[in-house]
């Protein structure tokens, strides 16, 4: 491509180039190798297809400037002919939302108030994956894979086959029937393809995502493919702060020293209506939890008694004093001469930090009304958790303690994500209320290393009461976090190492099913299942006075 002050390539470099961009890929590579790893082929297309042509469209926008007014027309002109959203059928809101946000410039108001949670959610991706100028057909594929897991917990009914839009697509979809109907009659096969697809498509990601300085990958060996065991260091970002922690191996019965990498980054913002449309589906419960929480507060001043000095006399020592003094029975050392009163600000003296986890499981739908999608749409549960910090940050702030939210993911050890959603010293205001709004479910759920962050951050504060919650909807899982017994013992020494170093941590779960593993995981330091997840946010306050009375 030409660029403002570079000359155009001679038919030498042009073909020079071309050779050179050939090897970028391995040899007979393209997306549709790893799209075909996907349970639901058409569907990963037909996300792709989306993704790639929003990603065209905002490298055209930034790369050829003088397009921009003709795009921006066609765009107001496709936005005009899209159906209304809230007279399609369930099935088809999630691909319109995603259309209309990476291809009409976002969603409308009505669309936004509606379903504000997904939205922020597609724009979170949308923007992480597509919005940089050096964005490529590898941002897409990974932006299809996070789509890909949010349309199947948001529609039952991708299940089935959805409709393509073009006949080359129903002629895909033909094709991808058949072969399942002689993949039924062949297993070991089905076995053994589905098997070379995937490793095909992990040397493929590898390919794409490990460059070398000339822009050529390195050479794939056929023993050193990427494994779930080996994911990819990501680069920091702008802002961000890598630490290194131990993590336990069940196994040495040692610490693998500096073995986790914890990313530590901002909250993304998102709507701030989130916040407001909580507040007003809990205002009864808000009100009654303020004014119970302005009851914990301590009276600004207490009198202390009996002080060498101070402000003013203690009238009963005084007369004490002379009494004695005038006794002769008492002798002039065992004159109490503390005869003064003080008046000292009583403060509470609690910090606390909460620790959402924000894995990919959270993104589950409760309490969904199939017949009524509209009016009663369920909520997910990293929703109602987020209620929950409504509520907590309303609480907290009536009370006056001194808190923190945080947020985790992981992308194996090496892709610890902590987001700061508020910090101990930043108030609770608009920006705060922003980044609530904005979290979102990701990956997995290395809870070790996030312990182990969140306890580092709590033991600077100044505080005699320190207390951890950890919200959770299950166990921990990572792609290379050992089985599930490695994964616990590290979990159970992370919280072990913040009981002793007096930090008290709690875990809130909604995982009654395994309440025994929970049993085993925090019997040492306390936890609580909640049964009704939508009752959640109401519970929490009451959680929390209860550990700090």
């Amino acid at each position: 491509d030409v660029k403002s002050g570079e000359s155009a390539l001679s038919e030498v470099e042009e073909v020079k180039q071309a050779k050179a961009a050939k090897k970028r890929l391995p040899k007979n590579s393209d997306y549709k190798v790893v799209l075909e790893v996907f349970p639901q082929t058409p569907l990963a297309r037909k996300i792709f297809t989306t993704l790639e042509n929003g990603r065209i469209d905002r490298r055209l926008r930034l790369q050829y400037k003088g397009l921009r007014r003709d795009l921006d027309l066609m765009q107001s002109q496709i936005k005009a002919s899209r159906p209304n959203i809230m007279e399609l059928p369930i099935s088809k809101v999630p691909f319109e939302l995603l259309f209309q946000i990476a291809l009409c410039g976002g969603a409308n108001d009505d669309t936004r108030r509606f379903f504000a949670q997904i939205v922020v959610e597609l724009e979170t991706v949308v923007a992480e994956y597509l919005g940089g100028e050096n964005s490529t057909v590898a941002d897409t594929l990974m932006a299809t894979s996070r789509i890909y897991e949010l349309f199947q917990s948001v529609n039952p009914e991708t299940q089935q086959q959805p409709e393509d839009s073009t006949e080359t697509d129903q002629q895909d979809e033909s094709d991808n029937q058949n072969e399942t109907q002689i993949e039924n009659e062949i297993e070991s096969d089905q076995a053994e393809q589905k098997s070379k697809k995937l490793q095909d498509a992990k040397d493929l990601f590898n390919a794409w995502n490990d460059l070398d300085d000339e822009g050529e990958p390195e050479e794939l060996n056929a023993t050193e493919s990427w494994t779930a065991s080996d994911v990819p260091e990501q680069p920091l970002e702008s802002g961000e702060v890598a630490f290194a922690y131990d993590e336990w191996d069940r196994e040495l019965n040692d610490f693998r020293l500096g073995w986790c990498r914890v990313i530590e980054k901002r909250s993304r913002r998102g709507d701030r209506s989130f916040v407001e449309l909580a507040r007003e589906r809990h205002k009864g419960v808000i009100s009654s939890i303020r004014h119970q929480f302005q009851l914990m507060k301590p009276e600004n001043l207490t009198r202390i008694h009996n002080e060498l000095d101070g402000e003013d006399y203690d009238l009963n020592a005084v007369v004490e004093f002379i009494v004695d003094k005038r006794s002769a029975k008492t002798s002039a050392s065992n004159i109490n001469e503390r005869l003064y009163t003080k008046k000292l600000r009583k403060q509470r003296d609690v910090a606390v930090s909460f620790l959402l986890d924000q894995s990919s499981s959270t993104a589950r739908t409760i309490a969904r009304n199939p017949l009524q999608p509209y009016t009663h749409p369920g909520r997910r549960i990293i929703e109602i958790e987020k209620d929950s910090l409504v509520l907590m940050s309303e609480a907290l702030e009536a009370v006056g303690d001194v808190y923190s939210i945080y947020g985790f993911t992981s992308e194996g050890r090496r892709n610890v994500k902590f987001y700061v959603v508020k910090d101990f010293q930043e108030k609770y205001g608009e920006e705060i209320e922003k980044r609530i709004g904005g979290i979102t479910f990701q990956n997995n759920t290395r809870l070790g290393a996030a312990i182990r962050h969140a306890g580092a951050k709590l033991l600077k504060q100044d505080a005699r009461t320190k207390l951890m919650i950890i919200l959770t909807d299950g166990r921990p899982y990572d792609h290379d976090y050992g089985d599930a017994k490695y994964a616990r013992e590290d979990v159970r020494e992370a919280l072990r190492d913040a009981k002793l170093n007096g930090i008290t941590p709690f875990c809130v779960t909604i995982d009654r099913d395994s309440e025994s593993e929970l049993k085993d995981l925090y019997g040492d330091v306390g936890y609580t299942i909640i049964d009704d997840v939508l009752s959640l946010p109401e519970r929490m306050p009451n959680i929390y006075r209860r550990l700090t009375s």
